[in-house]
């Protein structure tokens, strides 16, 4: 499969080639042609992507917090997906039962304000994110958290042997908590990152970082970053191409050979660990799985992938990326794409067009019109979304496409005012998908309102969070991962490969496959 071959090239070469841009030439949006703007660098990066305040912990605006440079957490996801210190030394240790882990903070840590950087300060940062989140527990839940010097302890309720990968979450970015926190969700966190926040627009997302003057990691080669924010993938590409955006993170799959084989400008594809999901909500018409069987068998993602998408996915199957050692080769779909069981199915269920229409009922003489909510900040949701309305139609079901925001989409699926959401998730936001499939599939997790609960899952999961051995780790992924797919819970559409577009004067902004880290102390632009 040429998709599954990309990727997986991608990932064996990540350790090598590694994922910082480079080159020499100018930024187009200034008056003299470079990057230096007013007298100072200065770069201007279009997303689709953006956070709806710049608290990191609310809803997932913690991965802004990394991405645009003015956060950090006391340890980070390489590209392997292996776990380092960030703001902690590398010699982190934990005890036989996995319950207390001990962590060395860095002796060079300070905030933007200047303040340094204790143990005493970053307990005092992770006991906000449990009174003051709400997510906190489906991460970890500590019995004690205790600060000596430099030195701190975290001893945790029950065994957490994957504990430093949960702690390079942007959720647990960490933060000066003794300042005044009234008004963080405008103005942003006292960090330890590179940047700090100068403005940001709670309308329109803007979001101008400015060099960080306190800076603990080496010197910030930028004065100014701006991310500008929109969903609409064309202005995303002609900003580019006309100069008012430096860099553009994703460039759609329809767009980005306009980029190709020009030394203008420089192209990084990067693996990642995400999963473009269609999401079921079992509270309405959906509880029936036979109406989620015949719909998960009716759509052809393979030919989604490859004729709509470009070839710049890998058609989905499982939970976890093809590109991970989590089953994709090993687990039965029982949905595999097969149209005419999908309407053997709804013919022997009694789903009938009853009043001519072209469109069925249920069994009840219902009438069936799925809300298939999305959000165009990823340009493959927009195409996966429509594609399926066509393909269902055929099949007799009606579906109806309603577009919104980013944030809008994900407070909508924590709601559940859905009937079908689309969204491409990291699975692996802690190099592991323990938390992920605990937030959205297992009974209570905070994005799980799509009714779904299995007792068998759930255990499955328990026993999880307590497992060390690495090889049973994947095992008992493997186990949850075949439930839902026997349960017909979600659509796994496809596995992106992430990208970032840069003028060829632009270096040092990432493209990673953990998708947190965008910029940093060696983003530059030549002037």
């Amino acid at each position: 499969m040429k998709g599954t071959k990309k990727i997986l090239a991608l990932l064996l070469c990540l350790a090598m080639a590694g994922t910082l841009l480079s080159g020499c030439g100018g930024s187009e949006d200034s008056a003299d042609g470079t990057g230096s703007r007013g007298g100072s660098k200065s770069l201007v990066i279009g997303t689709g992507q953006s956070c709806g305040t710049l608290d990191p912990l609310q809803s997932y605006d913690g991965w802004y917090a990394v991405r645009f440079g003015f956060g950090q957490t006391l340890t980070k996801l390489n590209d392997d997906f292996s776990v380092s210190g960030w703001l902690v030394e590398d010699d982190y240790t934990v005890n036989e039962d996995n319950t207390v882990w001990t962590f060395t903070i860095r002796d060079d840590v300070t905030f933007s304000n200047g303040a340094k950087l204790t143990a005493e300060l970053a307990k005092a940062s992770l006991e906000n994110v449990y009174e003051n989140g709400t997510r906190g527990t489906e991460y970890f839940t500590p019995a004690s958290i205790e600060a000596e010097g430099q030195t701190l302890t975290i001893t945790t309720e029950n065994p957490e042997p994957i504990l430093p990968n949960k702690l390079a979450d942007p959720y647990f970015t960490i933060i000066d908590t003794t300042v005044d926190m009234t008004n963080i969700a405008d103005e942003g966190p006292i960090g330890t990152g590179p940047f700090v926040v100068e403005s940001f627009d709670p309308t329109t997302k803007e979001t101008v970082v400015v060099k960080n003057e306190n800076y603990w990691g080496g010197e910030v080669l930028v004065d100014q970053i701006t991310f500008v924010y929109t969903e609409d993938q064309s202005t995303l590409t002609m900003g580019l191409q006309s100069g008012d955006f430096d860099a553009v993170y994703n460039v759609s799959m329809t767009s980005i050979g306009d980029f190709e084989d020009n030394d203008d400008y420089i192209i990084v594809r990067t693996a990642s660990g995400r999963t473009t999901h269609g999401f079921m909500n079992q509270n309405g018409v959906l509880g029936d799985e036979t109406l989620r069987q015949a719909i998960m068998r009716y759509i052809n993602k393979e030919s989604y992938c490859e004729d709509l998408l470009n070839g710049e996915y890998v058609v989905g199957k499982t939970l976890l990326t093809s590109a991970s050692a989590y089953g994709y080769d090993e687990l039965t779909d029982i949905n595999a794409y097969d149209p005419e069981s999908a309407v053997q199915l709804l013919d022997e269920a009694g789903y009938e067009d009853i009043d001519g229409d072209g469109f069925r009922e249920t069994p009840d003489g219902e009438e069936i019109n799925l809300r298939f909510v999305y959000y165009t900040g990823r340009p493959e949701q927009q195409i996966v979304v429509e594609a399926t309305q066509l393909e269902l139609a055929r099949l007799g079901i009606q579906v109806t496409p309603e577009v919104h925001d980013t944030q809008t989409v994900i407070d909508m699926l924590g709601s559940g005012d859905y009937d079908m959401l689309c969204m491409s998730i990291n699975v692996l936001n802690c190099g592991d998908p323990e938390n992920h499939m605990t937030t959205y599939f297992k009974t209570g997790g905070s994005y799980n309102a799509s009714g779904y609960s299995s007792a068998e899952f759930d255990a499955i999961m328990d026993e999880l969070t307590v497992t060390a051995d690495p090889e049973q780790r994947v095992e008992l992924v493997k186990e949850a991962e075949q439930i839902l797919m026997d349960d017909s819970v979600c659509i796994y559409y496809c596995y992106p490969i992430m990208n970032f577009v840069t003028k060829s004067s632009v270096s040092g902004i990432t493209s990673t496959p953990a998708d947190f880290y965008w910029v940093s102390e060696d983003t530059d632009v030549q002037v």
